[in-house]
């Protein structure tokens, strides 16, 4: 029979293969880097615990065909550790339809962590989590974006909507919207609408052990609060670190006019691109402060714009720097058999960022994906006969 059974290392290979189906189409030989990425993230985490294991769904005859990945956390809920799984990388190859996602998904539910949630739901899994007795987290799942070069943000629009015609019709602008947008930067509205950071000071690349004291800190006001120690909060800016498919993470403290710390920042810059934030936090009079600062720098180092998960904290603060709200297509959903649990993540009353969830570990990087082997089909010819369905975006 069809059954719903513990990840284990041995699974690794399969496991790899269904994701290079599922999210690329392709038949291609998984790349080591993609193997190890499996094998660091759901086995070799500072978190690993034997009761939150990653789950798979296994067909006779056609092997693993479903996988859900979980990544066990610590969190605070009302001054008690708490145990939380992350689920990741929810995938089905399509032939097996979407009950596998379902069996998977109940198994996760019947755990024994005391929180289940992800932020990356796209619609398909959304309707899972609700169907299965999970719900969305409607406030964390609002994404702020801040333009800070409007031409060139347009061009980008422009590229990525795909075809050889959008993308040269981009290129060939380029040098038009680059002197537009400087040309706009030294106009009176112009420069008036520009971040700066005024009396405050940005410390690049501070030390890991200040940045962690710095998060308990300005977390310890929320009911659910990170509960991760030092050593796994370093494995987390390795891990996130190693990860370019955004940029380069930039990590930095901002300092007030008298040397006192109002706050920091990680977020990935890529010139040319939106900067995406993966966290930040500042004290409570003092958030425009930080956010102005982060503005400025990622504007400095060549972003089009800069993009955030909501902390429903600073929606006054964001709105204020002139930030747009939207939904970006990936839902944070939770699960919890505690109904005050879910209510603090309801209510805001939580420090949830992209670093406590699956944001950071779900998206690839180039190089995954190894040329085909000679003899096998092209992925085209697979993806078209196996039509898989992919449940999560990588």
């Amino acid at each position: 029979m069809d059954s719903v059974r513990e990840f284990c290392r041995d699974d690794i290979c399969q496991v790899a293969h269904l994701w290079l189906r599922v999210f690329h189409r392709s038949a291609a030989r998984t790349a080591k880097p993609l193997e190890d990425y499996f094998r660091q993230i759901f086995f070799d985490n500072p978190w690993a615990d034997e009761g939150l294991p990653s789950l798979v769904y296994e067909e006779p005859g056609r092997g693993i065909t479903g996988f859900l990945g979980v990544i066990p956390r610590r969190m605070v809920f009302n001054g008690r550790r708490i145990r939380v799984a992350v689920a990741s990388q929810l995938m089905v190859d399509g032939r097996a339809g979407a009950y596998p996602a379902a069996q998977l998904m109940r198994r996760l539910f019947a755990g024994p962590q005391d929180l289940a949630f992800s932020d990356g739901a796209n619609d398909f899994s959304e309707r899972l989590w609700r169907a299965c007795g999970g719900d969305v987290a409607m406030l964390y799942s609002l994404q702020w974006t801040r333009i800070l070069r409007p031409i060139l943000y347009a061009r980008s629009l422009v590229r990525a909507r795909g075809g050889w015609h959008y993308a040269l019709a981009a290129d060939a602008l380029s040098p038009v919207c680059h002197a537009l947008d400087a040309l706009l930067a030294r106009t009176g509205p112009g420069s008036r609408w520009l971040p700066d950071c005024g009396d405050c000071t940005i410390v690049d690349d501070p030390a890991d052990q200040g940045l962690y004291a710095q998060m308990r800190e300005l977390a310890a006001g929320r009911r659910l609060q990170p509960g991760d120690d030092f050593e796994s909060f370093r494995w987390l800016l390795r891990r996130a670190g190693e990860k370019k498919m955004y940029g380069d993470l930039r990590r930095a403290m901002v300092l007030g006019p008298g040397g006192e710390v109002l706050g920091w920042y990680l977020c990935y810059v890529k010139r040319g691109a939106a900067a995406q934030v993966l966290q930040f936090g500042a004290r409570p009079r003092a958030v425009q402060k930080v956010l102005n600062c982060l503005l400025y720098r990622a504007r400095q180092e060549g972003a089009v714009a800069i993009s955030g998960e909501l902390e429903p904290r600073y929606t006054r603060d964001l709105a204020a720097s002139r930030c747009d709200f939207g939904w970006a297509g990936c839902a944070v959903v939770a699960h919890s058999r505690d109904p005050e649990l879910l209510n603090a993540i309801h209510r805001g009353d939580a420090f949830v960022s992209r670093l406590e969830g699956e944001w950071w570990a779900r998206f690839s990087d180039r190089g995954w994906v190894q040329a085909e082997p000679e003899g096998e089909a092209p992925a085209e010819a697979v993806s078209r006969s196996e039509a898989p369905l992919p449940i999560n975006i990588p």
